[in-house]
């Protein structure tokens, strides 16, 4: 093919395209993106492990002067932080046996818990002391708990926050335990509880002092039975707001301790080019200009 007839052949398709375009038909270039966003729900899993023997035990087989010891954990299983763990008693199935007492309140007033202490907390996480939350020297029985008498009983920091809610927390927040608060995920951490209780040894005699033989005044107890339970509840931490400046994730384990209402997390600093920290304007956004380089 000559020159002439290549030229030519280049022209005529170039006249075609311009034909094309003035019939209004119009080629551009394209490009998409997607921003990937994933909402899930975390779960709260609390689980109650035991510590050499299990955490029940029978209180339709004691006698004045024994001692039970039960310790277990409290293990922290789901996917978020577990802000409190609330306890609260109840009791039921009483049942009379031989003993003339009727009244389940009475029976299990009978039973004192001289040992009531969860771990404290450190920075160090090589050793958790327990810590009591019994308070002064009145002693704390099952019909206490069952009935929310904790007065005088159960330290303050010990209860629940909300001042409507009479339960006990045992994963507190409390001024000496700042290291980790409630039960988080990460880093893990176990609680144990560890708690005493004694059937009380009454040696008053029905007859009083002067009567030196006759019968114990605890006799009236004998054949009595109930059932025991402790019902715990972990509650979640506050709802938090995660703004443009914080990081990823950091909402559900990074922050326990941010959770109280008073304070929120720490935002990455987030810097333009010039080193201007840009959480300083707030929510007046500043658009960091295109790189023209």
């Amino acid at each position: 093919m000559s020159i002439k007839k290549q030229l030519g052949m280049g022209v005529a398709t170039a006249a075609l395209g311009l034909t094309l375009v003035g019939g209004g038909t119009w080629a551009a270039f394209n490009d998409t993106a997607t921003i990937n966003n994933h909402f899930a729900a975390g779960t709260l899993d609390l689980e109650v492990g035991k510590v050499n023997k299990a955490a029940n035990f029978d209180l339709g087989n004691m006698k004045p002067g024994d001692e039970v010891k039960r310790v277990f954990t409290l293990n922290n299983k789901g996917t978020l932080a577990i802000k409190e763990v609330l306890l609260n008693t109840t009791a039921a199935g009483f049942k009379k046996g031989v003993g003339s007492n009727k009244n389940m309140d009475e029976f299990l007033s009978q039973f004192e818990i001289n040992v009531f202490s969860v771990d404290s907390e450190n920075t160090e996480g090589k050793f958790e002391p327990r810590k009591s939350l019994l308070q002064g020297s009145t002693s704390l029985t099952l019909a206490d708990l069952v009935n929310n008498n904790y007065s005088g009983k159960i330290k303050p920091a010990y209860l629940a926050q909300d001042s409507t809610d009479t339960r006990i927390n045992l994963a507190p927040l409390i001024a000496d335990q700042e290291a980790k608060r409630g039960i988080p995920v990460t880093p893990s951490d176990s609680d144990s509880v560890m708690f005493v209780i004694k059937f009380k040894d009454d040696k008053t005699r029905v007859g009083g002092t002067a009567d030196k033989y006759g019968e114990f005044v605890q006799n009236k107890f004998q054949g009595n039975s109930a059932n025991f339970y402790f019902n715990l509840e972990a509650t979640q931490w506050d709802g938090m707001e995660l703004d443009s400046s914080h990081g990823n994730g950091e909402i559900n384990n990074g922050v326990q301790g941010s959770a109280d209402g008073l304070t929120y997390p720490n935002p990455r600093s987030i810097q333009n080019r010039n080193g201007e920290d840009l959480r300083k304007h707030k929510d007046n956004e500043v658009v960091e200009p295109a790189n023209k380089n």
